[in-house]
């Protein structure tokens, strides 16, 4: 079942909650604990790659570093801390978190008000190797995903894969030798106490066009008619505290796609149950033609159309 067919048949009035415009406030946070699976909090700003299906290689990010205030995390630990948060907290979005000099002491810092949660990280592994792994594992970080990310307008050989991927394991693996197969699409292993996943997707082929700022991409653009459960499960905060939809979403210092909120002036549970956010689940909620930043995503969604279509539509008319 996916995450929406589990809301759907064992607690619709959460969902109910998630569309509605408004909500008592002794309900917000139970609504944040029993809907949101994974927070991605991105702790700093800058990337050291340009990616050709990437917004990122138009961006300042590529020059320009700044970074989420130990404040404001130290907040947003305190209120996940209240709700007893046990779900999966992802530490980046467009940013590369290793470039970050105060990432261990901000994955500390979340993992003593959260010692139940689960702490990862994206990263593209330019500044990783032994010594690194250990420092994340011992600041509370329990995972993390390396990608090897191709050259612009490029790709990579069979052969030059191949290379790429030995010499991550040999930086970074206790096992040098550890076998791979390039069909697989990743390898992994433990270092440190750590989990490690090496991949190499083809991102060009699979990517999405992130909020309509990527023109290439995939097979190419097809309206949306599947619903999303992004903006349900996930919930999304960016370097300086803006809140967005969903992580399809980017945003910079010269764009914020949507404006939801910002948690350097409000609450997490505020923002989640908020009108804006609330509006925009609605606007995904159900089949049909999507538009603004969701006009042509390609994000996979699990929903059946023949199997609970009328059950949304039902949802959405009694919120009127």
């Amino acid at each position: 079942m996916n995450y929406m067919d589990i809301l759907l048949q064992g607690s619709r009035e959460t969902v109910v909650k998630s569309l509605a415009s408004q909500i008592d406030d002794k309900d917000k946070k139970a609504l944040f604990k029993v809907a949101v699976e994974i927070i991605n909090l991105e702790t700093s700003y800058q990337c050291n790659r340009k990616c050709d299906y990437c917004p990122v290689a138009n961006s300042t990010r590529k020059t320009v570093q700044s970074a989420m205030s130990l404040d404001l995390i130290e907040k947003i630990s305190t209120q996940l801390a209240e709700i007893r948060y046990e779900n999966r907290i992802s530490l980046n979005l467009y940013n590369e978190p290793l470039l970050d000099e105060e990432i261990e002491k901000k994955i500390a810092m979340i993992r003593g008000y959260l010692p139940w949660a689960t702490l990862s990280l994206n990263s593209n592994g330019d500044k990783l190797q032994k010594a690194r792994l250990k420092q994340l594992s011992n600041s509370g970080l329990d995972y993390i995903c390396v990608t090897l990310h191709p050259q612009p307008h490029k790709s990579d050989s069979p052969s030059m894969l191949s290379k790429r991927i030995k010499k991550m394991i040999e930086k970074n693996a206790e096992d040098s030798k550890l076998p791979f197969n390039l069909h697989d699409g990743h390898v992994e292993f433990s270092s440190h106490g750590l989990r490690v996943k090496i991949q190499w997707p083809d991102w060009r082929e699979l990517g999405t066009d992130r909020g309509g700022q990527i023109e290439n991409y995939g097979s190419g653009k097809v309206k949306r008619i599947a619903p999303c459960a992004k903006p349900f499960r996930e919930f999304t905060v960016f370097y300086d505290g803006e809140v967005q939809p969903c992580c399809e979403s980017f945003h910079d210092n010269d764009k914020l796609l949507i404006k939801i909120a910002n948690l350097n002036h409000t609450s997490i549970f505020d923002a989640y149950a908020s009108t804006k956010l609330a509006a925009f689940r609605r606007s995904v909620f159900n089949f049909g033609e999507k538009s603004g930043i969701c006009e042509f995503c390609t994000s996979v969604d699990y929903s059946n159309e023949d199997k609970d279509a009328s059950l949304r539509e039902e949802i959405l008319a009694g919120l009127k």
